[in-house]
């Protein structure tokens, strides 16, 4: 059984904030310096792997942007960074997170219009451990997704089988489907079921490709593991307060 740290970097923005010193706002040292790397003092445990082939943790680092470069000098009004300043700050802090902390994995929160970007597959095993203990999950794969999307959903839920008792099926048919139904039928012995609405009260682990930059994908409840939700939790988690500075 292999046991790892995974290291993911999340750059994100402290919305209605100016980057200050000693309470003064204070644009110039910000772009000196750059922006401050931190991280979550709590980790994530995770399973993943057929036979638990590997347990981990993840630990978040992230850096976030004050939403305003400073203020206006009659009017008092907030100003804006420029993208190009923004950009440049963002993507120093990746690669000092990446260089000097050993991030493996970048992501970017949903107010910065970030391409489309994949999540790693330990942050959402580390989502999906958090839903224990349970017997029944509803699974959704990406009608695009293919063998690598088969094999990430195998990887996810093989840890819980043992313990599950039923699984259900959303969304529109694939050959994934059926691959996986086979799978679970020829290992475990279940019987898939198709539904059209998720039980609220099970892990609905959703892995159909969202739209990261129209910011309209959907966020039932903790309950529902998708790339969206996933985005949302890491932003409302890096600003709770528990946190270091590294930097």
């Amino acid at each position: 059984m292999e046991n790892r740290e995974t290291k993911i970097f999340y750059g994100g923005i402290a919305y209605g904030a100016y980057p200050e010193e000693d309470g003064k706002v204070n644009a110039r040292k910000v772009v000196k310096e750059g922006l401050t790397l931190r991280k979550l003092r709590r980790e994530f445990p995770y399973l993943l792997g057929e036979n638990h082939a590997e347990t981990g943790k993840v630990q978040i680092y992230y850096a976030l942007l004050p939403e305003y470069r400073r203020k206006a000098l009659f009017s008092g009004h907030p100003k804006s960074w420029k993208p190009e300043s923004a950009w440049r700050l963002l993507a120093e802090a990746e690669k000092r997170a990446a260089v000097a902390l050993g991030c493996s994995g970048q992501l970017w929160g949903t107010g910065l219009n970030k391409q489309s970007q994949r999540i790693p597959i330990e942050l959402t095993a580390a989502l999906l451990y958090r839903q224990r203990p349970f017997d029944k999950i509803c699974i959704t794969l990406a009608a695009e997704g293919g063998e690598y999307n088969l094999r990430q959903v195998i990887d996810l839920i093989s840890p819980y089988l043992p313990r599950t008792r039923q699984v259900f099926f959303k969304g529109e048919d694939n050959p994934s489907y059926d691959v996986l139904e086979d799978y679970l039928y020829e290992q475990f012995g279940m019987i898939v079921t198709k539904i059209d609405v998720p039980p609220p009260d099970i892990p609905w682990l959703d892995l159909e490709e969202q739209d990261f930059c129209a910011g309209n994908a959907p966020f039932e409840s903790q309950r529902h593991i998708n790339s969206m939700g996933t985005l949302k939790f890491l932003d409302t988690t890096v600003k709770n307060g528990y946190n270091t500075k590294v930097n």
